[in-house]
């Protein structure tokens, strides 16, 4: 039997991204980058062989008591953070549990080494709703700092890496093997059915030949 993961990415857009980050030529927002990431964390999950609920819908309230009722076996709540614009680094809030505990250690330990910030430390906390009120354990990772420029273009920029290490770290933590994304193979063109002929071009002059090309 699969385990089950629920996602529950911010559902705000008013939490704008550095003006400066750009992502395809404009500006963007917490919501749009991590409907992105739970996207990205779904297929990997999904190729590692759990079942997922991806809850762009709705407020955290609507998702924790969907994910309870789902049965979930473990609950993200996907984050960028915000500040004053000056600080940078990946900070992974949980409740205070053994299993909470466990997974947000795996999951910080994986993405703060990529991250160019440094303000990065696991965070216990008891009241965040959609870490008290979820019945499995739950982790909120803030994954970066979205008003700092550097870090909000590396959020940008770094999406897939984010989800496929925090596809890792739950892979980690149920004991499960991670499965790769094939590599893609060149394309190539169509065999042409001339590949490997050679052709030769004579000049005539009288009936005679005055000049030859030989062209492969």
């Amino acid at each position: 039997m699969a385990f089950k993961i629920a996602l529950s990415p911010e559902d705000r857009s008013t939490n704008a991204y550095h003006p400066q980050a750009l992502y395809q030529g404009r500006s963007t927002n917490e919501q749009e980058q991590m409907r992105r990431c739970a996207d990205l964390l779904e297929q990997e999950l999904l190729r590692c062989g759990f079942e997922v609920k991806n809850m762009q819908y709705g407020n955290m309230y609507d998702r924790v008591k969907d994910g309870n009722a789902w049965g979930a076996d473990l609950y993200i709540a996907l984050h960028t953070n915000g500040f004053d614009g000056t600080v940078a680094g990946t900070r992974v809030h949980c409740y205070p549990s053994e299993g909470s505990r466990k997974i947000g250690k795996l999951i910080q330990d994986r993405i703060a080494p990529l991250s160019p910030g440094t303000s990065e430390r696991l965070v216990e906390s008891t009241g965040l709703y959609e870490l008290k009120a979820t019945r499995m354990p739950a982790v909120l990772p803030e994954f970066g700092f979205h008003d700092n420029l550097a870090e909000a273009q590396w959020l940008i920029d770094n999406m897939e890496a984010i989800a496929a290490e925090t596809a890792k770290a739950v892979c980690d933590y149920f004991g499960v093997a991670y499965v790769a994304a094939p590599e893609e193979k060149p394309t190539t063109g169509p065999e042409s059915p001339l590949d490997g002929v050679s052709f030769r071009l004579q000049a005539l002059a009288g009936g005679k030949v005055i000049r030859e090309w030989e062209i492969n």
